[in-house]
């Protein structure tokens, strides 16, 4: 996963957007007027900065209220994005990974704040001088817990053999190094993609099953992410985006055994309805049913030890007197963020195909949410 986005995108802008109310207006009616807006803007605005395609949907109150395609999926053979096309979306399946992980924590299965090793018997962290008992699954789920690893890049084509997970964690040939304990944890907020891909034995150790298959079952079933998985099937072939180089060029379909840190492909509609259901909406509890209203805002609260940078599975960014909530997505060729406002419960998904994707999201951001009575114009005049 190529590591944080914010570098290319002015959240500035978009924090400033969503923690205005702006969303508010964009009701069932008001997304007609919003989709005539981005079809002007969106097709424009690829062909300018060289990304072939982009997936949006829009949370309103907690609803996934519209999404549409703009776009090529593949360039060479003149694909369109439509609403079912799948992207992976790098680091945001992070928040999957969290939401599986909690299942374990309700279950009475995991014990938040005991030591991870408690739990693994097919892998342990290698000897280091910090105190492994200290290594929690609360403290790894924030990004506190002194891990190494902080992102992947691709090394296996479709068809590939794969290492095991063990294999990961222990740094295979080619990896980004073995997984350790380098820092004291719980001291500092220190972002750990291997501490996902840990987690991601955690599950298995905990649940019995295969990460892909629990999390199948414990998080995209019963939120309706029908588009959403890990295995490079014959179904998602026929539907998933390519990925582009910033020349055009493609990408390989790259792919993780870490499938907890970046591994998930999924339509921007499956994306969305993970968001929403982090808010109450429809009647809904926050959680949908699948996690305990408070344990989703434990979640979305920031966690000790992370300067207020994260809570568990999400990334905090603070406002005036409240917090909006998001997580930032990056593998070779893919660019994926959601943003979201928890006291309104509206916000944004965006999904590229490109690695220039990134130049894009601003100013989809700020036609998403322009139509507020709060001038905005100076923060989004940058965007234009």
């Amino acid at each position: 996963m190529a590591g944080e986005i914010s570098r290319w995108l002015s959240l500035v802008c978009v924090v400033a957007l969503l923690a205005s109310g702006c969303s508010r207006q964009m009701t069932r009616a008001g997304s007609d007027s919003l989709e005539s807006e981005l079809d002007k803007l969106v097709p424009a605005l690829l062909k300018q900065q060289g990304v072939p395609g982009v997936s949006i949907a829009v949370v309103k109150e907690g609803e996934v209220i519209w999404a549409k395609g703009y776009g090529l999926a593949d360039k060479s053979k003149g694909t369109p994005v439509r609403t079912d096309t799948r992207f992976n979306i790098g680091s945001v399946s992070k928040t999957v990974t969290a939401w599986a992980v909690l299942t374990l924590v309700e279950k009475r299965l995991l014990d938040l704040d005991a030591p991870v090793e408690r739990y693994l018997k097919r892998w342990r962290l290698p000897p280091s001088d910090f105190d492994h008992g200290k290594v929690t699954a609360r403290r790894v789920l924030s990004h506190s817990a002194g891990l190494s690893v902080r992102g992947y890049h691709g090394v296996f084509l479709p068809g590939e053999k794969l290492p095991a997970l063990e294999e990961s964690l222990a740094g295979y040939s080619g990896s980004d190094g073995a997984l350790r304990v380098s820092a004291e944890p719980g001291a500092a907020f220190r972002y750990s993609s291997g501490g996902y891909t840990l987690l991601q034995l955690l599950v298995e150790e905990v649940s019995g099953q295969p990460f892909a298959e629990y999390a199948q079952s414990a998080v995209f079933n019963p939120l309706g992410m029908a588009g959403a998985g890990y295995e490079w099937t014959t179904e998602l072939q026929a539907a998933v985006a390519t990925p582009h180089k910033p020349d055009g060029g493609v990408w390989p379909h790259y792919q993780f055994v870490e499938r907890g840190s970046g591994g998930v492909y999924l339509t921007a509609t499956d994306l969305a309805r993970l968001v929403a259901a982090t808010v109450s909406g429809r009647g809904q509890p926050a959680g949908r049913n699948v996690l305990k209203p408070e344990t989703v805002q434990m979640m979305i609260a920031p966690a000790a030890g992370t300067e207020g940078k994260y809570g568990l599975g999400y990334k905090m960014m603070p406002l005036a007197n409240e917090l909006l909530i998001s997580h930032d997505g990056a593998n070779e060729g893919w660019r994926a963020i959601f943003l979201l406002h928890p006291r309104t419960g509206d916000g944004v998904v965006i999904l590229t195909n490109s690695d220039l994707g990134g130049k894009v999201m601003g100013q989809i951001a700020c036609a998403c949410f322009a139509r507020t009575r709060v001038n905005l114009g100076a923060l989004c005049a940058g965007m234009t």
